[in-house]
């Protein structure tokens, strides 16, 4: 790769650098962990849920996450599940926006040290006597 490419290529990692930036002030409230859906037993011997898989109860919403190395589970309902499905997409979308200029940057770099050797090369061209 010549220079001239890799000025493009490192100008064309800048740009999407900042694309990417300019995605992170719109993300919002982040959360960890997931939302699963669980349908349940009930206590009652009697009940249909206990012989059809098909009738058990719910679905009942749970967020669930590690919490100091532990897996932690809490209930959920209504606008809070809401609101923690919203936070956990936003979570998503940032570890996707910074996964992405981690690639980027590392593009970047590649053209930044071969740009660096390019210079060095001329560098040395020109101190020879």
């Amino acid at each position: 790769m010549d220079a001239t490419k890799a000025q493009q290529i490192f100008g064309d990692c800048h740009r999407r650098h900042r694309e990417l930036a300019l995605q992170l002030k719109d993300i919002g409230f982040v959360w960890p962990g997931s939302l699963v859906s669980r349908y349940l037993t009930c206590g009652k011997a009697n009940c249909a849920c206990h012989k059809d898989p098909a009738s058990r109860h719910g679905p009942y919403l749970y967020w669930s996450s590690k919490v100091g190395g532990k897996t932690v589970s809490k209930s959920v309902t209504g606008t809070d599940a809401e609101v923690v499905q919203q936070w956990i997409a936003n979570r998503i979308e940032l570890e996707s926006i910074i996964e992405q200029m981690k690639e980027v940057s590392q593009d970047a770099f590649e053209a930044a040290s071969l740009l660096l050797r390019e210079d060095k090369t001329e560098d040395s061209h020109l101190k020879k006597p």
